[in-house]
């Protein structure tokens, strides 16, 4: 009972005034009393405006990252609001044989035909259905050698050549991605776009090897110039794709 009397004062003493229970006088228990130190901080102390933060957990550890903010390493890389595979040489080939000699070449030798046939170009084949006849060889024949060409230089150059449409993207997004096809390339595993000549010379090629084998009276010049049809036809198509076959109002919101 005595001791629990002494005690009890001591402990409700300290505290109150917990620092005089840590410092020790000198010579107390074999020690030197040590100076406080101005800097540390205690309870309810007021922070002093240039006090560095402390940045690191104990055992030096970095702060605990937020998962959300870390990518994983697996993580498709996203072109277009889609994820995106380099294709293979076989998928290649299929896309080539495809567009040079499928339904997609199909419709678009017949509208390149209808086209030249409403406007009687060349004059020397006139306006009947043996014109007609005419136009659709000469625009089937410059499709395959178009198709040919572009997928030698894809192949030759490593380059993807297809086109992969907007998906869920703006309309200034839509329209800056039917443009940029025409004198861009997808490469590397990632897909980055970059400016190359294959789209150009593979849409110049057909027109002026027509014009000047077998179109009459015509020239490699006139092929030239008439290769800018081949690109408005082409933009053409991927607008198309771009409004209609993608059905915006389906996909998700993207950032401009």
């Amino acid at each position: 009972m005595r001791a629990a009397i002494v005690v009890l004062p001591v402990l409700a003493g300290c505290m109150v005034q917990p620092c005089a229970c840590i410092a020790q006088k000198p010579g107390q228990n074999g020690a030197q009393a040590q100076p406080a130190n101005p800097n540390a901080a205690s309870p309810g102390a007021i922070k002093l405006p240039n006090a560095p933060e402390n940045t690191t957990t104990l055992g030096g550890a970095q702060p605990a990252v937020s998962a959300t903010a870390i990518k994983p390493k697996n993580a498709p890389v996203m072109i277009n609001g889609r994820p995106y595979v380099r294709p293979t040489p076989k998928q290649q080939f299929d896309d080539y044989a495809k567009n040079t000699y499928g339904w997609p070449a199909l419709v678009f030798t017949s509208v390149r035909a209808s086209v030249a046939q409403g406007r009687g170009k060349p004059e020397e084949w006139g306006q009947d259905w043996p014109g007609f006849g005419q136009r659709f060889g000469s625009a089937s024949a410059t499709t395959a050698i178009d198709g040919n060409v572009r997928y030698g230089m894809e192949m030759l150059f490593k380059e993807d050549m297809r086109y992969i449409p907007c998906h869920g993207c703006s309309v200034h997004r839509k329209l800056e991605n039917a443009l940029l096809a025409e004198v861009t390339a997808r490469h590397d595993t990632d897909g980055h776009r970059f400016f190359t000549i294959t789209p150009t010379l593979a849409d110049m090629s057909g027109p002026m090897i027509a014009n000047s084998v077998w179109i009459p009276g015509h020239t490699t010049i006139n092929g030239f110039y008439g290769s800018r049809l081949i690109f408005a036809y082409r933009i053409g198509g991927h607008l198309f794709t771009e409004f209609v076959l993608e059905r915006r109002h389906h996909d998700p919101k993207l950032p401009d």
